[in-house]
């Protein structure tokens, strides 16, 4: 490579570094987000285990969970289901959407926990 086409790409490199260094803690931050507000408003009746045991709400790792898609979850969540509440007059879109990958990770975690040693 020519001398000036690594002097822009170093440049580029410097440029971009600031927007990835700020990008970085508040994708983390959401995710955070979205834990506090699970504890703070659905936990109640999942459980913060998501099991839902105490009250017979929905066991947020179930295989039903799982199948269930990203949209299909924020619907559920504005709109309420069975007995469960809608929340789309208390959150907003961003919050709801901070709620999808907590909701996902209790599938996860299940998963993990019956996968043998």
């Amino acid at each position: 490579m020519t001398g000036k086409v690594m002097k822009t790409r170093k440049v580029w490199s410097l440029a971009l570094l600031p927007l990835f260094l700020f990008a970085l803690p508040h994708f983390a931050s959401a995710q955070v987000d979205g834990q506090k507000l699970f504890d703070q408003t659905c936990a109640k009746c999942h459980g913060a285990d998501g099991t839902g045991k105490a009250v017979g709400a929905k066991d947020l790792g179930s295989a039903e969970a799982k199948k269930l898609t990203d949209a299909e979850i924020r619907t559920q969540i504005e709109q309420g289901k069975n007995n469960m509440p809608p929340f789309s007059g208390s959150l907003n879109k961003d919050q709801i959407d901070s709620l999808i990958p907590i909701v996902r990770g209790f599938g996860k975690k299940t998963a993990a926990a019956k996968k043998p040693s």
